[in-house]
């Protein structure tokens, strides 16, 4: 059996900046109250005509524009969710509630820093952070909790995003921000990846956000990017605006 350092010793050889804390913290022992609440919000998501970070930052024009244009999205076909998908959320959920409140616990954040709600009226953006401000030697960080069944390498394009969509939009957010990686499955190791300032990036994605509430206005979609390659391909046969979808209508006929 390995040590039980080891995987301390290996956050702070990585130098990833939450991490080594988090694992120094466990290592103390009675740190945990004799009991505390693991929340699950299972609310039903209305449609609130919100860019939400979480689901938004990587849909393709045409399919925002379906997703919230007033009476084409009623026209929408979801599939019904899988039970191994719905129990995917479920595990998921837990797993951030448990980690918030130890997060609490070991002393790096607050009660009042996490989900911590924000609407931006003007850029018509509204979420929840995970944890707004977490507090570590090295600085403060906005912090989004993944549970994952292998740690990656790297932050992919979408949470990487997000974090930065939710840094932008949050009142009073730390400069840095990070991404706190659990493993779902035994040993359970936790992995930091932090997550740099991208200007750039959230322009075009402001832009593309932009364009497509300009051509729900015009009710004229024929200007936005179509976002697959027909009917051969996945993203098509899972888009629930695929059989009301202009674009392809247009190339069917």
């Amino acid at each position: 059996m390995s040590s039980f350092l080891e995987r301390t010793l290996a956050a702070y050889q990585n130098d990833e900046p939450i991490t080594k804390y988090i694992e120094e913290a466990l290592m103390l022992g009675d740190i945990f109250p004799e009991e505390y609440p693991v929340k699950v919000y299972n609310k039903e998501r209305k449609f609130d005509n919100m860019y939400h970070p979480s689901s938004d930052v990587m849909a393709g024009e045409l399919r925002l524009y379906y997703d919230f244009h007033p009476t084409e999205r009623l026209l929408c076909q979801s599939e019904r969710i899988s039970p191994t998908l719905a129990m995917t959320f479920q595990v998921g959920s837990v797993f951030h509630s448990v980690i918030q409140n130890m997060l609490i616990h070991m002393g790096f954040t607050t009660l009042d820093k996490v989900e911590v709600k924000f609407v931006n009226e003007e850029r018509m953006i509204a979420g929840a952070v995970d944890v707004l401000e977490l507090s570590t030697p090295e600085g403060n960080f906005l912090v989004d909790i993944k549970s994952t069944n292998q740690l990656p390498k790297e932050a992919s394009e979408q949470y990487a995003m997000q974090l930065r969509v939710y840094q932008d939009n949050c009142p009073g957010a730390p400069d840095r921000m990070a991404l706190l990686f659990i493993q779902k499955s035994y040993p359970h190791k936790i992995k930091t990846i932090e997550v740099e300032k991208d200007p750039v990036a959230l322009d075009k994605l402001y832009d593309k956000w932009a364009r497509v509430r300009v051509a729900i206005s015009k009710n004229d979609p024929t200007l936005l990017k179509h976002c697959c390659n027909g009917p051969t391909d996945e993203k098509f046969l899972e888009c629930p605006a695929r059989k009301i979808c202009y674009y392809w209508s247009k190339n069917e006929k």
